[in-house]
């Protein structure tokens, strides 16, 4: 038997297990049920708020893909592709990620690119990339994760639909690890689940 770092097995996998998320976790739920999902997100927050898991569920979401393949996983199933814009921010990079734009998913319905850290692209990059968001195709989404959305071009906000994440509060955090405590069956003070949270 494999331990599994708690922080990997209790990572979220649906939508129903981000706490602190819900009014945009539901915003984003009602317009799949009614087809209505944008070609291009913003996840907007600050540091550890849970963009790129975020953005993973979501993509898992649209994708129908079952919750057996965890979130490292996700970006193996040829329809899901993560580029860090921190270290991949070169209009080559971008050039790169049209090509793959180009062919469709193998499975699934959405080829799903999720790029965090998307203010870290150069001028060229995103200007190479506003060609691509201007007219996508029927089988794309973009994620784009941000802790400075400020230095995203305008030209790329006007094209996404905005979601800024919320600090999640102490209280739902502790309620949180209380909840992880118990399904490991483990005994922790509520002093040192404050000081964690």
């Amino acid at each position: 038997m494999t331990n599994k770092i708690l922080a990997l097995k209790y990572r979220p996998q649906e939508f129903i297990d981000l706490i602190g998320q819900e009014v945009m976790t539901q915003t984003i739920t009602n317009a799949i049920k009614i087809g209505k999902t944008p070609n291009a997100y913003l996840l907007t927050g600050i540091r550890g708020v849970g963009k790129t898991t975020m953005a993973r569920v979501l993509a898992r979401v649209i994708n129908q893909i079952d919750s057996s393949v965890d979130g490292e996983s996700l970006n193996q199933t040829l329809n899901i592709i993560e580029m860090d814009a921190a270290s991949n921010n070169k209009v080559e990079d971008v050039h790169h990620l049209r090509e793959s734009v180009r062919i469709p998913p193998q499975n699934g319905r959405y080829k799903v690119f999720i790029v965090d850290e998307v203010h870290m692209l150069s001028k060229a990059a995103f200007n190479a990339l506003l060609k691509t968001l201007e007219e996508p195709p029927a089988h794309v989404k973009f994620i784009f994760a941000t802790t400075e959305p400020e230095k995203v071009l305008p030209t790329i906000l006007s094209r996404c639909q905005r979601f800024d994440l919320r600090r999640i509060p102490a209280t739902r955090i502790v309620s949180h690890l209380e909840f992880i405590a118990k399904q490991e069956g483990v005994t922790i003070e509520p002093a040192a689940l404050q000081a964690i949270a």
